[in-house]
């Protein structure tokens, strides 16, 4: 049975890394899914820089910019507002 998330006129198909936009499928490579399904899955709650990294790039270290780049990805999909960037405190 497959497991999807709904949201807006989208539909994420979490088990199978598939996203549909009004019923048909939407072109976002596998970092962005995979991003996608990490942040759908925890609706209204934070996640940090670092839990994101750890689940889009397991066992790499990678730089922070690619997950802008990525969210930079979604936002071009799923609209500018639909992810929301959380200021931490600064180091």
């Amino acid at each position: 049975m497959a497991t999807s998330i709904c949201f807006n006129r989208f539909e994420l198909f979490v088990q199978e890394r598939e996203l549909y936009q009004d019923g048909q499928p939407t072109s976002v490579g596998g970092r962005a899914i995979e991003l996608l399904c990490a942040l759908a899955e925890r609706p209204g709650r934070l996640a940090t820089k670092a839990e994101l990294l750890a689940r889009v790039w397991p066992g790499l270290v990678v730089e922070e910019n690619n997950l802008q780049v990525q969210v930079s990805t979604l936002r071009k999909v799923l609209g500018p507002d639909a992810i929301a960037t959380v200021p931490g405190p600064r180091a």
